[in-house]
């Protein structure tokens, strides 16, 4: 079994195989009551009014794959949206990761990938709905970060920071 040490050894060894959306949802804050954030609020729920993104990951990694769920859920001001993909990555030989490589390669590799079509499927949803869609930028590494759990733990739990 192959040892890696870091985040380039593992972009190295490991191919991009597939994108698998679970989840792409926009949803119009007018019309009946409750949709809206706000009006939620008022109802006791526990939603905000509020346009700032929540990340959420699931990492999986075996000795042979590496995948990476991302969920991104935004209220804008006219539309709420939720965005559920994941990237998966697969390698030719067996390998043992350290957590630290698996961090740097899913912060500067495997969101890089992911992001763009994150992106491109909240605006095709706020599109289809005619509503103006939040604005997600290019992506940046510093902005969007993905720490594992220490120590590892089975669930491969993570901690994203924006």
């Amino acid at each position: 079994m192959k040892e890696i040490k870091t985040g380039q050894e593992l972009l190295g060894v490991v191919e991009l195989k597939n994108i698998q959306f679970y989840e792409v949802q926009a949803r119009l804050y007018n019309g009946f009551d409750g949709d809206s954030p706000a009006a939620s609020a008022a109802d006791g729920s526990d939603q905000e009014d509020t346009s700032e993104q929540e990340w959420q990951f699931r990492i999986q990694v075996d000795s042979r794959n590496v995948n990476l769920r991302a969920r991104l859920v935004v209220h804008g001001p006219d539309a709420g949206y939720v965005v559920d993909g994941a990237a998966f990555y697969v390698t030719d030989e067996e390998v043992n990761v350290e957590q630290d490589a698996l961090e740097e390669f899913l912060n500067r590799a495997a969101m890089l990938a992911l992001y763009p079509f994150i992106r491109e499927s909240l605006h095709e949803a706020a599109r289809k709905i005619n509503a103006n869609p939040p604005l997600l930028g290019m992506f940046s590494p510093d902005s969007i970060q993905i720490h594992l759990d220490r120590p590892e733990d089975e669930r491969g739990s993570v901690r994203a920071e924006e």
